[in-house]
């Protein structure tokens, strides 16, 4: 009997058909010949065409699923991400500017110094349901904040008869959005495994702050701040567990400047790694390596030569395994979120706080303490959520490329994307390079979710530093803000008269805000008139698109920038096309301010006398 052919090349429902048709009418023309599509046979074909096709579709799926410019699914991304060792960013934080101040007693001429308290980190400032903590000790008696800059003010207070009676002290500082929490668990014989993984137990958790592990199992209370903040039983976050070199401040050194910290390295197998899974729960994994055999042996010898068996048998270069017996504590924060970001004057509610004074008199130290009042004097910006999809996709791409260096611009965007949350995220970002001089370009999102210029100091400053690590000696690094162009869009439509036109004008309304959508849009992104005319033409009740129309809307409640395009108008802005397309350079981005109001819909008819 002669060898049958199928044949491979069909895979869709109806090749796949035609080709089973052709193989019975090839090799069993006597046994069918009623192929009707009303036969018997004809079902058969039907259905054994559709589980061939849907066979396919899944195996296509499944296979662009581990491709990463392909995948679609979230999970699948991180999945890729962890094979190339990236750890994807979750939510991130906002960041303001307060004003704290207290009230102290005059002495003399002046503030009565003993009363001068400090507010230990992790106090708690509030607005608009928001909670926001210090990230630094507030030390009303110095001058000079945490990174050596004056910012004390003081202020005289005055009775009737004009005596001296008090001071208002007012210290600026840095508060970041988000609760400390701790998280405990102890560890049983059963958890002393290599790479045990800890789940946090919130999905909001911008980072971990610091780990102990402490002998014994009975612990009814919590470790102190003090405790956190020492170097006795703690543990380091990597970012792999290969690395046992990790540069920490030293406190046995006094540094000659306001603000800087003396640094050290220190070589430690006491360390974690954490990554964010596809849910957005924060994973911790820590070391594979333990010295039972070595502890059980105690430094056997042969032949009056120590022997560690540890070098042989559990290695550490992967970090300690947790030992049984033990209580681990894990101090994280949880917050984040564009909802976070809110205007000025808005957190002025005093929260929990650690505010310590210590002068002579209890009493006065207790209106010292009531007395401590709060307001942000800079908005609230640089609140973000768990990255999308393709923001995903695009830290990986960049991320693989970069290898832990700055080379090229996407060098440097991968480095700004794996910046540790709690030192902030721009929105948007643009990197260019010209002479070794990299341009760092940045944006954030305002208090209605909307892109800004308005970028926090501190989150460039912090970039810089983060930069100059990974930078190539002769590069120089300049963070600077990018330009946001306002716009608005007229359409002009032909509608189907037998159909709700409100209802349509609101849809297509809806449908040009999701597609101009701030957290979607790209710096240097174009838009192409011909995307937007599809958008609407697709529209049930749409018949036509009679007009299409954009123009740059420029100060008052809008951006000051403007676009770099012609204007067909100059008076009305209306801008004028290049090839069906608005051009936008790397440093810009276009946003719908307020759509409600910018998107404008007139309704004609075909006689171009009526609007709506």
């Amino acid at each position: 009997m002669a060898s049958r052919k199928i044949p491979y090349t069909s895979r869709d429902f109806q090749a796949i058909r035609v080709e089973l048709q052709n193989y019975v009418r090839t090799y069993y023309p006597e046994l069918i010949q009623d192929f009707n599509d009303a036969s018997v046979f004809s079902v058969f074909l039907d259905l054994n065409a559709a589980v061939a096709d849907n066979l396919h579709y899944h195996i296509d799926r499944s296979i662009q699923e581990t491709v990463l410019q392909y995948a679609q699914q979230r999970s699948s991304i991180y999945n890729i991400a962890r094979t190339y060792g990236l750890k994807l960013p979750g939510q991130r934080p906002s960041v303001a500017l307060v004003d704290f101040s207290i009230t102290v007693p005059a002495f003399g001429d002046k503030e009565d110094e003993r009363y001068l308290g400090q507010l230990r980190r992790g106090s708690q400032v509030l607005g608009a349901g928001q909670v926001f903590e210090n990230v630094e000790d507030i030390d009303f008696a110095s001058p000079y904040n945490s990174q050596g800059f004056p910012n004390r003010l003081k202020i005289p207070n005055f009775d009737s008869s004009n005596r001296l009676v008090n001071y208002t002290i007012t210290k600026r500082e840095v508060v970041v959005n988000g609760i400390t929490k701790v998280f405990k668990r102890v560890i049983t014989p059963g958890d002393v495994r290599p790479f045990l993984e800890v789940f946090l137990p919130e999905k909001n958790v911008l980072g971990v702050t610091s780990v102990l592990l402490k002998d014994g199992t009975s612990y009814t209370t919590v470790p102190t701040v003090n405790e956190f903040l020492g170097l006795q039983n703690k543990w380091y976050e990597v970012d792999a567990l290969a690395e046992d070199r990790i540069f920490i401040e030293d406190p046995t050194k006094v540094s000659d400047q306001p603000g800087i910290k003396v640094g050290r390295y220190i070589q430690t197998q006491d360390k974690f790694i954490t990554e964010y899974t596809p849910e957005g729960f924060l994973k911790m994994t820590f070391g594979g390596g333990t010295n039972t055999a070595q502890d059980a042996l105690n430094q056997f010898t042969t032949l009056g030569v120590p022997l560690n068996l540890q070098l042989y048998q559990n290695n550490l270069s992967l970090g300690s395994a947790l030992k049984a017996n033990t209580t681990l504590f894990i101090q994280y924060r949880t917050g984040g979120g564009l909802s976070t970001n809110l205007g000025t004057n808005v957190i002025n509610q005093v929260g929990t706080v650690s505010f310590f004074v210590n002068g002579p008199s209890e009493g006065t130290n207790q209106q010292v303490v009531g007395s401590l009042r709060c307001n942000n004097v800079t908005a609230a910006i640089g609140g973000a959520g768990q990255p999308t999809v393709e923001e995903a996709r695009n830290y990986v791409s960049f991320n693989f490329a970069s290898q832990n260096r700055a080379v090229t611009v996407n060098d440097y965007e991968a480095l700004v994307r794996k910046m540790p949350s709690q030192f902030g995220a721009p929105a948007k970002v643009a990197i260019t390079e010209n002479n070794n001089k990299v341009l760092v370009q940045i944006l954030s999102y305002d208090t209605s979710g909307k892109l800004t210029s308005i970028v926090s100091n501190t989150l460039k400053q912090n970039l810089a530093n983060y930069l100059s690590n990974y930078r190539m000696l002769n590069d120089y690094i300049s963070i600077e803000t990018a330009e946001v162009i306002d716009i608005s869009i007229d359409i002009a439509v032909v509608l189907d008269a037998t159909q709700n036109q409100g209802q349509v004008i609101s849809n297509i309304v809806n449908k040009i805000s999701t597609f101009m959508d701030p957290q979607i849009r790209q710096l240097g992104q174009n838009i192409y008139l011909a995307q937007l005319n599809s958008l609407i033409q697709d529209e049930n009740g749409v018949i036509t698109v009679a007009g299409l129309q954009i123009f740059n809307e420029v100060g008052g409640q809008y951006s000051s920038a403007q676009t770099s395009m012609p204007y067909a108008d100059e008076e009305s802005r209306q801008i004028r096309p290049v090839d069906d397309t608005i051009f936008a350079q790397p440093s810009q981005v276009y946003q719908i301010r307020y759509p409600q109001k910018d998107i404008r819909v007139r309704v004609k008819n075909f006689q171009n006398v009526s609007f709506t």
